[in-house]
């Protein structure tokens, strides 16, 4: 019977290869490479507009300077600084790897390590939480299984591995044949429940398909934050001193 039972799933596997061509996990690994992988910019410089919408419909608008630099041999680095308004400006947000997350808060001059247990929590009150704006890539702590496909999309369904400690225990990915980067995500929560919806607007700047436009839903809260870039420059040769403790503490312009 246990026989049996394993030919029928090979038989499976092997017939949705022969359907669709390629299998999840394929997909989703060119989705990494696309944000962290060959086919990404070596590093990107861009000034962020950020509005977080209330339940209420109350809104908050932010501006921010962010930095990333990809290494293809470890986990991408990325600095984040708010530029306006007043109350925020000068915060800064330094990701180096999933464990190694900083918040620089200068009203008090001092920077916080955000520890494993605190990266679920809400950056700065906007609906993306800090592991959502942490390092890129989903091939290291999920499973894929291509769910279905038409002409311009891939809808893939990911599984966490039960090592990692990434906040969604399933992600349900929609993803563009065109760019292979997402542009739908729906977000599931440690019981299986719906907790956010991601969605992404990607644009062409110069060889690379980059992701301009974030909207993250809280389907909890109600609430919606956009995140969009602009003035984006890739390839600049960033150097390494950006992505420190040390420049974290430098004001901005």
């Amino acid at each position: 019977m246990k026989n049996r039972v394993l030919l029928g799933i090979s038989l499976t596997m092997i017939f949705n290869l022969f359907i669709w061509g390629e299998s999840g996990q394929d997909i989703l690994k060119k989705v990494d490479e696309r944000m962290v992988g060959t086919k990404a910019p070596k590093d990107v410089q861009t000034v962020m507009s950020m509005k977080i919408v209330t339940a209420q419909g109350r809104e908050k608008i932010r501006e921010l300077k962010a930095w990333s630099k990809n290494n293809l041999d470890k986990d991408d680095w990325r600095v984040m600084k708010f530029l306006s308004p007043p109350d925020v400006k000068n915060v800064g947000f330094l990701v180096l790897a999933e464990d190694q997350m900083y918040l620089y808060l200068p009203e008090f001059r001092r920077i916080r390590r955000i520890a494993s247990h605190n990266k679920k929590e809400s950056f700065m009150g906007s609906d993306f939480s800090y592991d959502d704006l942490g390092t890129a890539g989903f091939s290291t702590s999920y499973q894929a299984k291509l769910i279905s496909e038409d002409d311009e999309t891939w809808i893939i369904e990911l599984e966490r591995n039960p090592e990692s400690d990434k906040p969604y225990k399933k992600i349900k990915m929609e993803v563009s044949k065109e760019s292979e980067l997402p542009v739908r995500m729906e977000l599931y929560d440690n019981s299986g429940n719906l907790q956010k919806v991601a969605q992404e607007g990607n644009e062409k700047i110069g060889n690379y398909w980059i992701s301009t436009r974030i909207t993250m839903e809280d389907k909890k809260k109600n609430s919606h934050t956009v995140l969009e870039m602009k003035d984006i420059e890739v390839d600049q040769g960033l150097e390494d001193e950006i992505f420190t403790q040390r420049y974290l503490k430098r004001r901005v312009k």
